[in-house]
């Protein structure tokens, strides 16, 4: 009974290490294969896991495309920018800093989504969370910007890239959140058949691009598919799960709270492989998954508020209703 009870504890804990050795690993070993091929080979092994798990379940695998086309077409324009911007940063800025600003701009993108359909308040703790990952996201990009000494030798023009790359991303990923979420209400639908049906444009754009250099790397070095099949496995699969069993045994909220920490992770990787010259990059990665997790904190308790007030109105006008 006691080790079932850590079963989610360890898959969330899995997911962040999985998802921070990824970022490091496609850093500092696969620099010379695109990012093209890296998330080609990496999206399609886990595209293909899904569809063979979900067809045992349900033959009619695609069903969500033909049913609710214009919802899977928007949920793959997003993932085509959060799953390709995010393996593309890695080439651009240090996993640490990539981790960080892909994780600090998604709940950013979530809290516009939600003020734009007045979900959420202008004005609250949230807000200032908000802030608060914003304020420190800033200050990681001047100071990695400005300060020569790093981890790589990126250029000005690259961090640029990198930054905004992520930012998008993550961005986009916030987005994917928000309308995942209504199709799920619409279609009653689960994870596994979501993650059959938004992949199609990625594959069909990186596999595009980066198929022919899969090709030529597998005929220089035959063992570079082991390790994608490998990296496919740390950066999609397992993850993906972990994450989704996270999510129904802890709940979202106490998921949301921990998975800020891949940042750290990614940091604490990246200084036992090279190590920062600076100590003020990282005291600025540290702080923003602070602040990451004390916005999740506050987001979790309004809506966990705004639930106890719903109740109690609703309950309030049953009573009425009665009397």
């Amino acid at each position: 009974m006691t080790t079932q009870r850590l079963y989610p504890t360890i898959s969330i804990i899995t997911y962040c290490l999985c998802t921070a050795l990824a970022a490091v690993w496609i850093s500092f070993s696969f620099s010379g294969l695109s990012a093209y091929s890296v998330t080609f080979f990496s999206l399609f092994f886990a595209f293909c896991v899904f569809v063979v798990l979900q067809f045992r379940i349900r033959k009619d695998v695609f069903w969500l495309t033909r049913k609710f086309f214009g919802d899977i077409l928007i949920l793959n324009f997003l993932t085509l920018f959060s799953w390709l911007f995010a393996f593309m940063a890695l080439y651009k800025i240090e996993p640490s800093i990539e981790c960080a600003i892909f994780q600090g701009s998604l709940p950013i993108a979530v809290l516009f989504c939600d003020l734009i359909t007045g979900k959420a308040k202008g004005f609250s703790l949230r807000s200032l969370g908000i802030f608060l990952i914003a304020a420190n996201l800033v200050g990681l990009f001047v100071l990695r910007l400005v300060n020569g000494a790093a981890m790589f030798a990126h250029t000005p023009q690259e961090i640029w890239t990198g930054v905004a790359m992520a930012a998008v991303g993550g961005a986009s990923a916030g987005v994917y959140v928000f309308h995942s979420g209504k199709l799920y209400a619409k279609a009653n639908c689960t994870t596994l058949e979501i993650l059959c049906n938004r992949f199609f444009l990625l594959l069909l754009v990186t596999g595009f691009l980066g198929l022919g250099g899969i090709v030529n790397a597998t005929a220089a070095e035959p063992m570079i598919l082991p390790r994608l099949v490998m990296l496919a496995c740390v950066s999609v699969v397992i993850p993906m799960f972990a994450l989704q069993y996270s999510v129904q045994t802890l709940g979202a909220s106490k998921t949301s709270i921990i998975t800020p920490l891949v940042p750290a992770i990614a940091l604490a990787l990246e200084q036992m492989l090279k190590g920062w010259p600076s100590i003020w990059i990282p005291v600025l990665i540290v702080t923003t998954c602070f602040a990451l997790i004390l916005a999740n904190y506050w987001m979790n308790r309004e809506k966990l508020q705004d639930f106890r007030l719903t109740r109690v109105g609703a309950s309030n006008d049953g009573l009425s209703q009665r009397v």
